[in-house]
């Protein structure tokens, strides 16, 4: 049992101890205790906490909820076993009441495991307790482009009742939740106390009370988003009062309430760790960060692809990578306690060759939309289907007419620099059909987002600009460097796209748009030794597409591996020969997949749809 959280008291022993053999319904052989507080001391421990102090302001006022307390460091106390947050009714500045919330920001970050708290929640009109997780680093940007989980929420005057949420989505408004409530069938959260916990793996989150499963979110349940939960967060701890969330203090509102908490522990399992980093980078990327969890004890040996190179990091639960020229997946071996596991992560390569679609809406997801002035729909029926462009869905945008710089902001993982862009090493393509009129230009700013919330030019790196050359038409637009409004902005802080339609003016035309694309110049290939493949992807068939139970492929070469991904890069099958393939595919679920032949490393990937038999 590994302890990494340890008292000076033998009674924190003790309790360790005895967890050995008094373990929460629905833990396995193989759980252990990563992390646990069970505040048997007389403070906070800091080596795990820290105080957040205040009313939010200047930067988040009212903690971005309208809350009406300061949070104060002496409303938090530890006695008896107990975490107490206190609420209390008086004057502190510009807030009517004093209260307590803690973080374990940078001293225990954590991504997957069963979370279980023992809590009792305060009681009254607007008393709001909650146990929550935001992210350590903001990867996809600011809340909630990064996600945030609520793991308990209680309104003060629903003594019954308890939340369980995620956030993630667009910026604000368009930001986005789901969530599910949970009521006692007997008793009350504010007399008694709960057992609430969190399972958390890494596409799916379960919430329960007392070992009841009341939820389950997935990442079906963000079908325009990305899902952020697959990276480090932390543990916030606060009783707040009053906000948007449960409305605000009255005439029954106690002037004091109490949220109490028995314990934090965090369970492991070495089956649910996942490594965290990008689904998708381009190809030859260099220094891109994968991690998994820090295990006290334990040993890591990564291994990656053979034309890609570990930087720096071997050994650790962190390392840096700089990939090669194909999709695959990056694996390390964990052994700790005696137990030994090998987990991966599947990485697409961008594009598949040397020019290629890196985000189609329809099966590959690498950009997504988080902001913008005007009104945006994902997966909209093409409107006029034809050479150019015969895909059934796209992205339209209809352009706010009353803001003459309309700007659509993207999420775009997989292009995180932007020097290759600026040299005219990578070329980046869009397919564009639009109301708009001829020489309609059309810009793409390479920006940090942080930084361009200063004055103009700050954060923008440079401007990349295409003109339309049709009408009612589709057309594949190239874009090209035109503008470098700010060089302090550093090349490699990329983390967001804006796309302005018809900039400078107060046109209110609607333009969608489909298939970015990527073009090497010159092209990177791929060698072993001094031998440099001559096959491509015309040299192999495979048919029929779409298929029912069986599927034919014909080669140049017998292939080395066959293997079978889902859209989200999951291994499904790995086999040697066409016959094995065979005999698993009537087992597959209709849908659509990705089929990859190797051959002596080289790699080649057909899109494939299953029918239902």
């Amino acid at each position: 049992m590994n302890i990494i959280h340890q008292a000076n008291s033998m009674n924190k022993y003790k309790l360790f101890f005895t967890l050995l053999f008094v373990a929460p319904l629905g833990l396995f052989a193989q759980d252990f205790l990563r992390w646990s507080d069970e505040f048997n001391g007389t403070q906070l421990d800091t080596n795990f906490w820290e105080y957040q102090i205040g009313d939010g302001c200047p930067n988040l006022c009212g903690w971005g909820n309208d809350e009406r307390q300061s949070y104060q460091k002496g409303n938090i106390t530890v006695a008896n076993g107990m975490l107490n947050i206190n609420a209390k009714k008086e004057n502190i500045g510009n807030s009517a009441y004093s209260s307590g919330r803690i973080r374990s920001m940078n001293k225990f970050d954590f991504a997957s495991g069963r979370i279980d708290v023992r809590a009792r929640l305060p009681f009254g009109q607007a008393y709001w307790a909650a146990v929550w997780f935001l992210p350590t680093e903001n990867y996809y940007g600011s809340w909630p482009l990064s996600g945030e989980i609520d793991l308990i929420e209680g309104k003060g005057q629903e003594p019954k009742n308890t939340y369980g949420t995620i956030h993630y989505g667009a910026h604000s408004p368009n930001n986005k939740y789901t969530g599910t409530s949970y009521t006692l069938p007997s008793g009350n959260f504010t007399t008694e106390f709960h057992n609430f916990s969190l399972i958390w793996k890494n596409d799916t989150i379960q919430w329960l009370v007392d070992n009841v499963v009341y939820s389950t979110k997935t990442k079906k349940d963000l079908p325009d988003f990305w899902w952020p939960y697959s990276r480090n967060f932390h543990f916030i701890v606060n009783l707040a009062v009053g906000g948007y969330f449960l409305g605000y203090p009255n005439a029954s509102t106690p002037d004091t309430a109490s949220l109490q908490v028995d314990y934090i522990r965090v369970y492991q399992n070495l089956n649910d760790i996942f490594i965290s980093g990008p689904e998708a980078v381009l190809r030859a990327d260099l220094q891109k960060d994968f991690y998994t969890q820090k295990l006290n004890g334990a040993t890591y040996n990564w291994t990656v692809p053979a034309n890609a190179k570990i930087v720096s990091g071997q050994g650790t639960p962190n390392v840096k990578v700089n990939w090669g020229l194909k999709s695959d997946s990056i694996k390390v071996t964990i052994n700790y306690q005696s137990i030994t596991k090998t987990i991966s992560r599947f990485v697409k390569a961008l594009p598949d060759t040397c020019e290629g679609v890196i985000d189609n809406i329809e099966t590959l997801r690498t950009i997504y939309w988080v902001g913008g002035n005007g009104t945006y729909r994902a997966a909209i029926t093409n409107p006029a289907k034809d050479s150019v462009n015969n895909t059934l869905f796209c992205n339209r945008y209809y352009r706010n007419g009353n803001v003459t710089y309309d700007a659509l902001i993207l999420n775009a993982d997989v292009i995180r620099n932007a020097k290759a862009f600026e040299d005219g090493t990578l070329i980046l393509k869009m397919k564009l059909y639009t109301t708009a009129p001829i020489g309609t230009e059309v810009n793409i700013n390479f920006e940090n987002r942080a930084l361009s919330q200063l004055d103009y030019p700050s954060g923008r790196r440079c401007v990349l600009q295409a003109k339309t050359t049709k009408t009612r038409a589709w057309e594949e637009l190239t874009f090209k460097l035109i503008l470098k409004p700010d060089n302090k902005t550093p090349e490699g802080s990329i983390n967001q796209l804006v796309v302005l339609f018809a900039p400078n003016t107060n046109n209110t035309d609607v333009f969608y748009f489909d298939e970015f694309t990527l073009e090497e110049t010159p092209c990177k290939t791929v060698t072993t030794g001094v031998k440099e493949f001559g096959f491509d992807k015309n040299d192999v068939k495979v048919y029929p597409n779409p298929f029912n139970n069986h599927i034919q492929i014909d080669a140049p070469f017998v292939p080395s591996s066959i293997s079978l991904f889902n859209l989200v890069g999951k291994e499904i099958i790995s086999v040697q020969n066409t016959d094995e393939l065979n005999k698993q595919l009537p087992l597959l679920n209709a849908g659509t997949y990705m089929l990859r032949l190797e051959n002596e490393g080289q790699y080649f990937y057909f899109k494939i749809l299953k029918n239902n038999p």
